[in-house]
């Protein structure tokens, strides 16, 4: 099975290709769009690859240069199905928020980590 064709919202198309514009794929308003998490980038012998994570858990691998420009791991995309395949967009605003969540989340751990660790006056532990 070919894999469907993917474009970042900031791929051009020619004109007079028949071809619908990226902002012009998007699903009608309301409709569902999935978010799937770049889990990392790559180098392949075949070019550099990001591992996608989508909302089921399942992992896929896709060219970058099916991704928008600037992508990096942990970044979220929108994933917007349209009649010229699929269209990702970056999501900045939230995946700021999740990376501040992570944060915090993190932050939390390590502060009842270091509450219960016996540690020196160095901030070492003491075995």
């Amino acid at each position: 099975m070919k894999p469907e064709p993917v474009r970042s919202e900031t791929e051009s198309v020619e004109e007079g290709s028949g071809a619908t514009p990226p902002a012009a794929s998007a699903a009608t308003p309301g409709a569902p769009t999935e978010h799937w998490t770049v889990d990392g980038l790559e180098d392949t012998p075949r070019g550099p690859v990001a591992r996608l994570e989508l909302p089921d858990g399942r992992t896929i691998v896709r060219p970058v240069s099916d991704l928008p420009p600037g992508v990096r791991g942990g970044d979220l995309l929108a994933v917007t199905d349209g009649p010229d395949g699929v269209t990702l967009r970056l999501l900045p605003e939230e995946t700021a928020a999740r990376r501040r969540a992570a944060q915090a989340t993190l932050d939390t751990l390590n502060a009842a980590g270091r509450a219960t660790l016996p540690l020196n006056d160095d901030g070492d532990i003491t075995l």
